[in-house]
Protein backbone atom coordinates (compact mmCIF):
# COMPACT_ATOMS: atom_id res chain seq x y z
CA UNK A 1 0.00 0.00 0.00
CA UNK A 2 1.49 3.31 -0.71
CA UNK A 3 0.33 7.17 -0.29
CA UNK A 4 0.05 10.13 -1.72
CA UNK A 5 -0.18 8.60 -5.04
CA UNK A 6 2.08 6.18 -7.18
CA UNK A 7 6.01 7.25 -7.39
CA UNK A 8 7.26 6.90 -10.93
CA UNK A 9 10.33 4.96 -11.58
CA UNK A 10 13.75 6.79 -10.98
CA UNK A 11 14.61 5.95 -14.74
CA UNK A 12 12.06 7.70 -16.40
CA UNK A 13 12.34 11.04 -14.43
CA UNK A 14 16.24 11.12 -15.24
CA UNK A 15 15.39 10.64 -18.68
CA UNK A 16 12.50 13.05 -18.66
CA UNK A 17 15.24 15.17 -17.60
CA UNK A 18 17.97 14.43 -20.43
CA UNK A 19 15.45 14.98 -22.88
CA UNK A 20 14.55 18.47 -21.54
CA UNK A 21 18.22 19.18 -21.72
CA UNK A 22 18.84 18.14 -24.87
CA UNK A 23 15.41 20.24 -26.63
CA UNK A 24 17.29 23.26 -24.78
CA UNK A 25 21.22 22.92 -26.43
CA UNK A 26 19.21 22.69 -29.73
CA UNK A 27 17.06 25.67 -28.90
CA UNK A 28 20.29 27.57 -27.99
CA UNK A 29 22.31 26.30 -30.61
CA UNK A 30 19.93 26.92 -33.31
CA UNK A 31 19.95 30.59 -31.89
CA UNK A 32 23.19 30.76 -31.99
CA UNK A 33 23.42 29.71 -35.66
CA UNK A 34 20.87 32.16 -36.59
CA UNK A 35 22.79 35.64 -34.83
CA UNK A 36 25.99 34.19 -36.89
CA UNK A 37 24.05 34.39 -39.85
CA UNK A 38 22.55 37.93 -38.90
CA UNK A 39 26.05 39.14 -38.38
CA UNK A 40 27.68 37.58 -42.04
CA UNK A 41 24.69 39.36 -43.34
CA UNK A 42 25.16 42.61 -42.14
CA UNK A 43 29.13 42.62 -42.88
CA UNK A 44 28.33 41.53 -46.55
CA UNK A 45 25.91 44.22 -46.87
CA UNK A 46 27.94 46.71 -45.40
CA UNK A 47 31.10 45.45 -47.94
CA UNK A 48 28.74 45.88 -50.65
CA UNK A 49 27.32 49.43 -49.38
CA UNK A 50 30.63 50.77 -48.84
CA UNK A 51 32.87 49.37 -51.08
CA UNK A 52 35.29 48.12 -48.49
CA UNK A 53 36.34 48.13 -44.86
CA UNK A 54 39.97 48.99 -45.05
CA UNK A 55 41.82 52.81 -45.84
CA UNK A 56 44.53 52.92 -47.38
CA UNK A 57 46.23 56.73 -48.42
CA UNK A 58 48.67 57.93 -51.01
CA UNK A 59 51.12 60.86 -50.27
CA UNK A 60 51.91 63.28 -54.01
CA UNK A 61 53.63 66.62 -53.45
CA UNK A 62 55.42 69.21 -56.25
CA UNK A 63 56.15 72.49 -56.58
CA UNK A 64 55.42 74.69 -59.24
CA UNK A 65 56.61 78.11 -60.33
CA UNK A 66 54.49 80.50 -60.10
CA UNK A 67 56.48 84.39 -60.15
CA UNK A 68 55.13 86.80 -56.70
CA UNK A 69 51.83 87.12 -56.95
CA UNK A 70 49.83 84.06 -58.68
CA UNK A 71 45.74 83.50 -58.60
CA UNK A 72 45.35 79.89 -56.97
CA UNK A 73 42.23 78.37 -57.14
CA UNK A 74 41.12 74.86 -55.16
CA UNK A 75 38.93 72.41 -55.84
CA UNK A 76 38.72 69.65 -53.25
CA UNK A 77 35.84 67.93 -52.90
CA UNK A 78 36.70 66.01 -48.84
CA UNK A 79 39.52 66.66 -47.16
CA UNK A 80 40.98 69.35 -44.96
CA UNK A 81 42.94 72.60 -46.74
CA UNK A 82 45.70 74.14 -44.87
CA UNK A 83 47.20 76.95 -46.89
CA UNK A 84 50.59 79.10 -45.57
CA UNK A 85 51.80 82.77 -47.25
CA UNK A 86 55.52 82.41 -46.81
CA UNK A 87 57.03 85.34 -47.48
CA UNK A 88 60.13 85.06 -50.49
CA UNK A 89 58.84 82.17 -51.92
CA UNK A 90 58.21 82.23 -55.82
CA UNK A 91 56.35 78.35 -56.59
CA UNK A 92 53.46 76.68 -54.73
CA UNK A 93 54.23 73.87 -53.16
CA UNK A 94 51.68 71.60 -52.19
CA UNK A 95 51.61 68.27 -50.25
CA UNK A 96 47.90 66.33 -51.28
CA UNK A 97 47.75 62.58 -49.15
CA UNK A 98 44.75 61.16 -50.76
CA UNK A 99 42.65 58.31 -49.26
CA UNK A 100 40.37 55.20 -50.04
CA UNK A 101 38.47 52.56 -48.98
CA UNK A 102 39.26 49.02 -50.18
CA UNK A 103 38.54 45.14 -49.23
CA UNK A 104 42.14 45.23 -48.37
CA UNK A 105 44.74 47.57 -47.82
CA UNK A 106 46.80 47.19 -51.19
CA UNK A 107 43.55 47.51 -53.23
CA UNK A 108 42.79 50.80 -50.83
CA UNK A 109 46.18 52.18 -51.62
CA UNK A 110 45.60 51.58 -55.33
CA UNK A 111 42.19 53.13 -55.24
CA UNK A 112 43.89 56.33 -53.78
CA UNK A 113 46.81 56.45 -56.14
CA UNK A 114 43.84 56.53 -58.86
CA UNK A 115 42.32 59.64 -57.03
CA UNK A 116 43.35 61.96 -59.72
CA UNK A 117 44.41 65.76 -58.92
CA UNK A 118 44.02 67.92 -61.98
CA UNK A 119 46.32 71.03 -62.41
CA UNK A 120 45.85 73.76 -65.23
CA UNK A 121 47.76 77.28 -65.33
CA UNK A 122 47.20 79.83 -67.73
CA UNK A 123 49.47 82.53 -67.15
CA UNK A 124 49.76 83.83 -63.86
CA UNK A 125 46.40 81.58 -62.59
CA UNK A 126 46.72 77.89 -61.35
CA UNK A 127 43.92 75.80 -61.21
CA UNK A 128 44.04 72.85 -58.62
CA UNK A 129 40.83 70.06 -58.24
CA UNK A 130 40.44 66.56 -57.15
CA UNK A 131 39.03 64.56 -58.57
CA UNK A 132 35.61 63.47 -56.93
CA UNK A 133 34.77 59.56 -56.35
CA UNK A 134 32.67 57.51 -53.96
CA UNK A 135 34.29 57.18 -50.14
CA UNK A 136 37.66 58.98 -51.29
CA UNK A 137 39.25 62.57 -50.49
CA UNK A 138 42.23 64.63 -50.25
CA UNK A 139 43.96 66.24 -47.76
CA UNK A 140 45.78 69.09 -48.95
CA UNK A 141 49.05 71.32 -47.52
CA UNK A 142 50.25 74.43 -49.47
CA UNK A 143 52.95 76.59 -49.15
CA UNK A 144 52.15 79.85 -51.43
CA UNK A 145 54.23 83.55 -51.80
CA UNK A 146 53.12 85.87 -49.18
CA UNK A 147 51.10 87.87 -52.22
CA UNK A 148 48.94 85.44 -53.58
CA UNK A 149 45.41 85.78 -54.05
CA UNK A 150 42.93 82.74 -53.28
CA UNK A 151 39.63 81.02 -54.09
CA UNK A 152 38.99 77.80 -52.05
CA UNK A 153 36.30 75.67 -52.69
CA UNK A 154 35.89 72.51 -50.33
CA UNK A 155 32.57 69.68 -49.98
CA UNK A 156 33.43 68.63 -46.52
CA UNK A 157 36.41 69.48 -44.67
CA UNK A 158 38.18 72.34 -42.29
CA UNK A 159 39.95 75.07 -43.74
CA UNK A 160 43.25 77.13 -42.66
CA UNK A 161 44.89 80.34 -44.43
CA UNK A 162 47.32 82.19 -43.02
CA UNK A 163 49.97 84.99 -43.79
CA UNK A 164 48.55 85.68 -47.27
CA UNK A 165 48.95 89.09 -48.30
CA UNK A 166 46.16 89.30 -51.47
CA UNK A 167 42.08 88.17 -51.41
CA UNK A 168 41.24 85.08 -49.89
CA UNK A 169 37.68 83.88 -50.99
CA UNK A 170 36.41 80.41 -49.17
CA UNK A 171 33.45 78.38 -49.85
CA UNK A 172 32.38 75.40 -47.49
CA UNK A 173 29.50 73.18 -47.22
CA UNK A 174 30.79 71.92 -44.23
CA UNK A 175 33.65 72.31 -41.67
CA UNK A 176 35.40 75.24 -40.10
CA UNK A 177 37.02 77.77 -41.59
CA UNK A 178 39.90 79.95 -40.36
CA UNK A 179 41.62 82.80 -42.15
CA UNK A 180 44.11 84.59 -40.02
CA UNK A 181 47.48 87.33 -40.68
CA UNK A 182 45.79 88.51 -43.78
CA UNK A 183 46.57 91.61 -45.89
CA UNK A 184 43.35 91.34 -48.12
CA UNK A 185 39.45 91.44 -48.79
CA UNK A 186 38.37 88.18 -47.04
CA UNK A 187 35.36 86.66 -48.20
CA UNK A 188 33.60 83.51 -46.77
CA UNK A 189 30.21 81.38 -46.94
CA UNK A 190 30.13 78.57 -44.72
CA UNK A 191 26.71 76.33 -44.69
CA UNK A 192 27.95 74.38 -41.54
CA UNK A 193 30.93 75.09 -39.41
CA UNK A 194 32.64 77.56 -36.86
CA UNK A 195 34.41 80.73 -38.80
CA UNK A 196 36.69 82.67 -37.67
CA UNK A 197 39.03 85.65 -38.96
CA UNK A 198 42.02 87.40 -37.18
CA UNK A 199 44.48 89.32 -37.53
CA UNK A 200 43.21 90.86 -40.74
CA UNK A 201 45.13 94.30 -41.95
CA UNK A 202 44.09 96.30 -44.44
CA UNK A 203 43.08 99.79 -44.22
CA UNK A 204 40.49 99.85 -47.45
CA UNK A 205 40.25 96.24 -47.62
CA UNK A 206 36.65 94.68 -47.87
CA UNK A 207 35.02 91.68 -45.53
CA UNK A 208 31.94 89.47 -46.34
CA UNK A 209 30.78 86.61 -44.30
CA UNK A 210 27.85 84.44 -44.67
CA UNK A 211 27.74 81.76 -42.12
CA UNK A 212 24.31 79.29 -41.96
CA UNK A 213 25.27 77.09 -38.58
CA UNK A 214 28.16 77.98 -36.81
CA UNK A 215 29.85 80.82 -34.28
CA UNK A 216 31.56 83.42 -36.04
CA UNK A 217 34.52 84.60 -34.17
CA UNK A 218 36.04 87.85 -34.79
CA UNK A 219 39.68 89.77 -33.27
CA UNK A 220 41.89 92.21 -34.06
CA UNK A 221 40.61 93.47 -37.88
CA UNK A 222 41.75 96.48 -39.21
CA UNK A 223 39.87 96.77 -42.66
CA UNK A 224 37.80 99.57 -44.57
CA UNK A 225 34.11 97.58 -44.02
CA UNK A 226 32.36 94.43 -42.81
CA UNK A 227 28.97 92.46 -43.82
CA UNK A 228 28.75 89.53 -41.71
CA UNK A 229 25.77 87.48 -41.26
CA UNK A 230 24.90 84.34 -39.29
CA UNK A 231 22.08 82.22 -39.66
CA UNK A 232 22.30 80.65 -36.52
CA UNK A 233 25.36 80.47 -33.70
CA UNK A 234 26.98 83.10 -31.60
CA UNK A 235 29.60 85.93 -32.66
CA UNK A 236 32.31 87.10 -30.64
CA UNK A 237 34.40 90.70 -30.98
CA UNK A 238 37.97 90.83 -28.90
CA UNK A 239 40.45 93.05 -29.46
CA UNK A 240 41.28 96.04 -31.82
CA UNK A 241 38.95 97.32 -34.40
CA UNK A 242 39.16 99.88 -37.14
CA UNK A 243 36.51 99.78 -39.92
CA UNK A 244 32.80 99.92 -40.29
CA UNK A 245 29.94 98.17 -40.99
CA UNK A 246 27.31 95.78 -40.09
CA UNK A 247 27.10 92.38 -38.47
CA UNK A 248 23.62 90.46 -37.72
CA UNK A 249 22.55 87.30 -36.23
CA UNK A 250 19.35 85.46 -36.83
CA UNK A 251 19.30 83.06 -34.00
CA UNK A 252 22.36 83.78 -31.52
CA UNK A 253 23.95 86.03 -29.67
CA UNK A 254 26.21 88.85 -29.86
CA UNK A 255 29.16 89.59 -27.28
CA UNK A 256 31.46 92.70 -28.21
CA UNK A 257 34.21 92.93 -25.83
CA UNK A 258 35.74 96.17 -28.42
CA UNK A 259 36.66 99.49 -26.99
CA UNK A 260 34.02 101.64 -27.41
CA UNK A 261 35.41 103.83 -29.91
CA UNK A 262 36.66 101.52 -31.86
CA UNK A 263 33.13 99.98 -32.65
CA UNK A 264 31.57 103.15 -33.10
CA UNK A 265 30.62 102.81 -36.50
CA UNK A 266 29.95 99.11 -36.44
CA UNK A 267 26.39 97.87 -36.04
CA UNK A 268 25.88 94.71 -34.07
CA UNK A 269 22.35 92.86 -34.26
CA UNK A 270 20.59 90.34 -33.62
CA UNK A 271 16.91 88.96 -34.14
CA UNK A 272 16.39 86.36 -31.46
CA UNK A 273 19.05 86.53 -29.07
CA UNK A 274 20.97 89.13 -27.41
CA UNK A 275 23.70 91.59 -28.07
CA UNK A 276 26.37 92.35 -25.04
CA UNK A 277 28.90 94.77 -24.69
CA UNK A 278 31.54 93.89 -22.27
CA UNK A 279 34.95 95.50 -20.99
CA UNK A 280 37.77 94.51 -22.84
CA UNK A 281 40.41 92.39 -21.04
CA UNK A 282 43.16 93.78 -20.18
CA UNK A 283 46.56 92.57 -21.66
Amino acid sequence: MTFGGERKPRGNRTASRRRVGRRRLGFLLILLIFVLILLALGALFLRVSFGGTVSGTQTVEDSIDSGQEPRIRLINGRGEVSIEGVDGLRSVEYEATKYALGPDVEAARRNASEIPIDISREESEFVIETGKRRDTGADYSLKVPKDSSLEVEVGSGDVRVTGVEGDVTVQSNSGDVIVSDSGGSVTVEAAAGDVSLSGLRTDTGQVDLAVGAGDLTLEDLVLGNIEARVESGDVTLSGRFSGGGRISVETGDVTSRLPQDDARELTLEARVGEVVREEPEEE
